[in-house]
């Protein structure tokens, strides 16, 4: 009895973050209330209240899965035989970045999370510090450690310039896929995305490697070769 109330409280917990999801990406957190999320699941408020006491820990808990969701799937595209970033070049990071940001778009929870974080959040609000550190401090977002590991192997490899800076590298990439990503989702992007997205990146390495323009073991930056 007792692991099947477990389960049962596991599952409306699932339900109560998708709810919230769909609606703070739809009215904004600001403008959503637990009575809104409740509703939406024809379910009293309390019972939202009894997972999550205030709408701040359901949104870092929304974060918290949606983070580690990206993990998993950044995870998944590791090259056969890695098991971690440690050994990976800036080819393969902005390889798995593309095809990552490919799943992002064909996933609606994916687009609503990013819609939510970039469009119906008041991140300058006092009210928002703890949600905000715990979205750029999460362990599980690994993409910006990625780019940051891969520029670090090439600078010791000798593939990339030695005054090459791998936490500015890192923060454009990121910037760059965050940008590309947003403006596809808003239908203003007015060329082909994946494309767009690969020559960014064959652009970052070519201004990083050693020699301009090659990249290590003939490996095109993003797939552009796909």
């Amino acid at each position: 009895m007792a692991r099947r109330a477990k389960q049962d409280a596991e599952k409306t917990r699932t339900r109560i973050l998708a709810s919230a999801l769909t609606l703070f990406a739809k009215k904004g957190y600001e403008h959503t209330t637990f009575t809104d999320v409740a509703a939406r699941l024809k379910m009293t408020k309390g019972a939202v209240y009894w997972h999550f006491e205030t709408k701040q820990a359901l949104l870092l808990a929304l974060v918290d899965e949606m983070l580690a969701k990206f993990h998993r799937q950044i995870s998944e595209l590791l090259p056969p035989g890695e098991t971690s970033f440690e050994g990976l070049s800036f080819p393969v990071v902005a390889d798995m970045m593309v095809r990552n940001a490919l799943r992002i778009l064909e996933d609606p929870k994916g687009t609503a999370f990013f819609l939510l974080i970039h469009e119906q959040i008041k991140w300058a609000d006092a009210s928002m510090t703890d949600v905000r550190n715990d979205l750029m401090r999460n362990p599980r977002f690994g993409p910006w450690a990625a780019f940051k590991t891969a520029v670090a192997n090439d600078v010791r490899a000798g593939r990339a310039r030695p005054d090459v800076d791998p936490v500015q590298v890192a923060s454009v990439c990121m910037a760059i896929w965050d940008g590309l990503v947003h403006s596809r989702i808003a239908n203003l992007l007015q060329c082909d995305f994946k494309e767009t997205l690969c020559k960014s990146y064959s652009a970052v390495w070519k201004s990083i490697a050693v020699a301009p323009g090659a990249s290590p073991a003939g490996q095109s930056p993003g797939g552009a070769s796909d």
